[in-house]
């Protein structure tokens, strides 16, 4: 039996009606960061916030992913995804003008709530869309190019957001940022979807239609998997990112310099990782993927609880960066494989809500642990769980076989 070719990433942008979508992605995610370091530089420097001040931003931007994700997700079942992300951008780009002429911090921070409001139907109606315009043997391409896209994007966004505050202030960024989502509704709206709607079972709460998904997530083995190694890779992020600075300090006894370029690291990291997944990963089942990311997680993180040289942690950090990649994009692709599109916008958004929710356990939990056991102990005890979940996980699914490989096997 002669294999079908790999699909390139050129192939996948060849596809229109993706290409369109991963440009409104492209550019709102620009317009988002611009919008976000704006923000900070607001709060912190032009009014001089307070610590509480600034971290109140971080907790009105996350804090709507884990309210309302769940709603969401059932709600994005129901509509169409194509109109959901239009009208979502257009909202966003109202909220991000009044962003521009707020006054009060009360102001600001219910501002943002609302974008990521917004954000939380926007995201699973993105992730119910991509299925549909792409063929299953692109899907994984086709993710990986979106994970591309938005590291991508959080490397261009501050740098670009630095020297528009400079210049043109915080407010233009506010504007620009409105502007980037006008300019994805208008190419979304140029982009065809086609999607089969379920037979009319009357309506149904919100309540029991989130209980269907979650019983059908409890139902499946590999989704179960991909959630539990993914809220194990972002409570280990959140470990990572809320004390590197303070490792970079007082472990290798350097600064500011080199604690940018190891986070820089991580984030190249994972866009060089995403394209090795894409371009390699095509013919390997997803949970193994998924299984080998994690314990790369583990081997990254112990290599920088272990280096006492800046060299070495380096190295570890762009380790860090290309495991993630292995973890992330499988994960999302076989959550699209496996589930019915009728059904992908609540587990999405309980996808979402849990790895929301896994962040904030990481980053608050990170400083309190940190204290009692010390940096790098912590550090090697977050490698030993990505270890552990890892290796039990994939011995627990180790029988899954990919959708289209199942019919097959029945037949035989």
């Amino acid at each position: 039996m002669v294999e079908a070719p790999a699909v390139t990433f050129r192939q996948v942008l060849g596809n229109g009606t993706f290409l369109r979508l991963w440009i409104a992605q492209l550019v709102s995610q620009l317009g988002d960061w611009l919008a976000l370091l704006a923000l900070f530089s607001l709060v912190a420097f032009r009014r001089h916030g307070s610590p509480a001040d600034v971290s109140g931003i971080f907790v009105a931007f996350i804090l709507p992913f884990a309210l309302l994700g769940p709603a969401a997700g059932v709600l994005v079942d129901r509509w169409n995804p194509r109109v959901t992300m239009i009208v979502s951008d257009l909202l966003r780009a109202g909220l991000a003008v009044l962003l521009a002429v707020a006054v009060t911090l009360p102001q600001l921070y219910a501002l943002v709530f609302g974008l990521s409001a917004v954000s939380a139907f926007f995201i699973p109606a993105q992730t119910v869309t991509i299925p549909l315009i792409v063929r299953k043997e692109e899907l994984l391409v086709a993710n990986a190019l979106s994970a591309q896209t938005m590291h991508l994007t959080k490397v261009m966004g501050p740098a670009a957001a630095g020297v528009l505050v400079a210049t043109v202030g915080e407010k233009a960024c506010f504007l620009i940022d409105a502007a980037t989502f006008l300019f994805s509704a208008a190419l979304l709206s140029t982009v065809v979807v086609h999607r089969q709607e379920g037979k009319a079972t009357g309506a149904p709460s919100i309540l029991a239609e989130l209980a269907q998904g979650l019983r059908f997530v409890a139902s499946r083995p590999a989704i179960v998997f991909v959630i539990v190694t993914t809220v194990a890779a972002i409570v280990a992020a959140g470990v990572f990112d809320a004390l590197i600075a303070i490792y970079v300090r007082d472990v290798l006894s350097a600064g500011s310099r080199a604690f940018g370029t190891l986070v820089s690291l991580v984030g190249a990291g994972t866009i060089a990782g995403a394209f090795l997944v894409g371009r390699f990963g095509q013919g390997v089942p997803r949970v193994r993927l998924v299984a080998l990311g994690i314990v790369g997680v583990g081997v990254a993180i112990l290599g920088i609880a272990v280096s006492a040289r800046l060299g070495s942690a380096l190295v570890a950090s762009l380790g860090l960066g290309l495991a993630a990649a292995a973890v992330f994009i499988p994960s999302q692709t076989l959550l699209q494989e496996e589930t019915p599109p009728a059904m992908l916008g609540r587990v999405s958004a309980t996808f979402t809500t849990t790895i929301t929710v896994a962040q904030l356990v990481g980053i608050l939990g990170a400083g309190r642990l940190a204290e009692l056991a010390g940096i790098r102990k912590l550090y090697c005890g977050v490698a030993a769980i990505m270890f552990a979940v890892g290796v039990a996980g994939y011995a627990w699914v180790r029988g899954w076989r990919p959708p289209e490989a199942r019919p097959a096997e029945t037949a035989s």
